[in-house]
C-alpha cells in the first residue's frame, strides 16, 4: 500500500493493574454511543485539524536484503517467544511493534499476531507479538515472579526478573536494526473520555508518544487518521501526554514495588527512536472490536512511515 503524505513521513503507560478479562471469543460489537471528548492541554485531539509541521526526517539504515526470519527470545526460560523478522530490501525505516506485554490484555496480542504477517514494501517490520507468554497463558497482567515488562525499561539482562531482561532484549534489537518507531500495544479497563483522572486504570483509547517532537507529530496524524475514519464514536483515540510514564535515566532500576519505566522511556535508550504507546478500553468493547482498532492504528502508523 502507498505511503500517505504527512509529517509523521518526514519525522520519519501504563496499563491497569486491574484490566478486566475478557473473553476471545466474544463477537465484534456494534459502535458505541458518542461521548464528550476530552482536549488534554497543549495536545490536539481534533480528528479534522491539519496535521504537525515538517520535521528533519530520520535518518534510515541500509536495507537488508529482502525475506522474513524469526528468532526465539529467552531461549531456555519458561517465557521463551518468537519474534518476526520482515525485511523488503528497499530502503526505509524499522518499525518494531510490540504485544502482550500484558497478558490480560488480549485485543494487542491477537492484533501483533496479525501484524506479524504483514510485509513491509519499504524498511522492516520486526515483531514481538506475546512479549509475556507466561501472563497470556495465565490470562493476567504478568506475575511477581517474572516482573513486569512496562516498568522494567530500559532492562538488565542479568536480573533475575525474565521480564526485565526482556526488556533489555527489545531495546537490543532496536538498536540492532536501527528501529525507527516502536508501537507498543495494550489496553486498560475504562474509556480516558470517561474518567479523566490519574488512574492508569482508565486509559481507553489513548495514543500516548515519548518525549520529543518525531514522537509527538506521529502520535497527532495516528490519532487524526484514525478518528476520521471511526467517524465520531465513543471508540474515537486521545491524544494523552504521557509525562509521568516518561520516567528519567535518574530512576532508581526498577524492581518489586518500584512502578520504574514504561516502554515510553525507550526514546532515552536508543538513538532516533520513537515510542508510541495505544491504550483500547475493555469497558463495553469487546475483544474483536479492539483487536480490529488496533490493526487500524498499526496500519495507519505503518502508512505514515512508508512501511507498507
Amino acid at each position: 500500500m502507498q505511503a500517505a503524505t504527512s509529517s509523521a513521513a518526514l519525522a520519519f503507560a501504563g496499563c491497569s493493574s486491574r484490566a478486566r478479562s475478557a473473553d476471545p471469543g466474544q463477537p465484534t460489537p456494534t459502535e458505541g454511543a458518542p461521548g464528550t471528548r476530552t482536549v488534554i492541554p497543549g495536545l490536539s485531539n481534533d480528528a479534522t485539524a491539519t496535521t504537525s509541521p515538517p520535521i528533519p526526517p530520520a535518518p534510515t539504515p541500509t536495507p537488508l536484503p529482502a525475506g522474513s526470519t524469526s528468532r526465539r527470545l529467552l531461549e531456555g526460560s519458561a517465557s521463551a517467544t518468537g519474534l518476526s523478522i520482515r525485511h523488503s530490501g528497499v530502503r526505509g525505516p524499522a518499525v518494531m511493534v510490540l504485544g502482550g506485554v500484558h497478558g490480560n490484555e488480549p485485543g494487542g496480542w491477537l492484533a501483533a499476531d496479525q501484524v506479524a504477517a504483514w510485509q513491509p514494501t519499504s524498511g522492516s517490520l520486526i515483531v514481538l507479538p506475546r512479549a509475556n507468554v507466561q501472563a497470556i497463558a495465565g490470562f493476567v497482567r504478568t506475575t511477581d515472579e517474572i516482573g513486569d515488562l512496562n516498568r522494567f525499561y530500559p532492562g538488565n539482562l542479568d536480573s533475575p526478573f525474565l521480564m526485565e531482561r526482556m526488556a533489555a532484549l527489545i531495546l537490543d534489537i532496536c538498536r540492532e536494526f536501527g528501529v525507527s518507531v516502536l508501537l507498543d500495544m495494550h489496553e486498560s479497563w475504562g474509556f480516558f473520555v470517561e474518567h479523566p483522572d490519574p488512574s492508569t486504570a482508565a486509559l481507553g483509547q489513548t495514543v500516548t508518544p515519548g518525549a520529543g517532537a518525531r514522537s509527538l507529530a506521529l502520535a497527532k496524524d495516528i490519532v487524526a487518521r484514525t478518528n476520521a475514519a471511526i467517524g465520531g464514536s465513543r471508540e474515537e483515540l486521545l491524544l494523552r501526554d504521557g509525562a509521568a510514564f516518561r520516567r528519567p535515566d535518574s530512576t532508581p532500576p526498577s524492581g518489586q514495588g518500584n512502578r520504574g519505566r514504561s516502554s515510553l522511556s525507550a526514546g532515552g535508550h536508543v538513538p532516533g527512536l520513537t515510542p508510541i504507546l495505544v491504550e483500547m478500553g475493555q469497558e463495553d468493547q469487546q475483544i474483536a472490536r479492539r483487536t480490529e482498532l488496533h490493526l487500524s492504528v498499526a496500519r495507519t502508523l505503518l502508512e505514515l512511515v512508508g512501511v507498507v
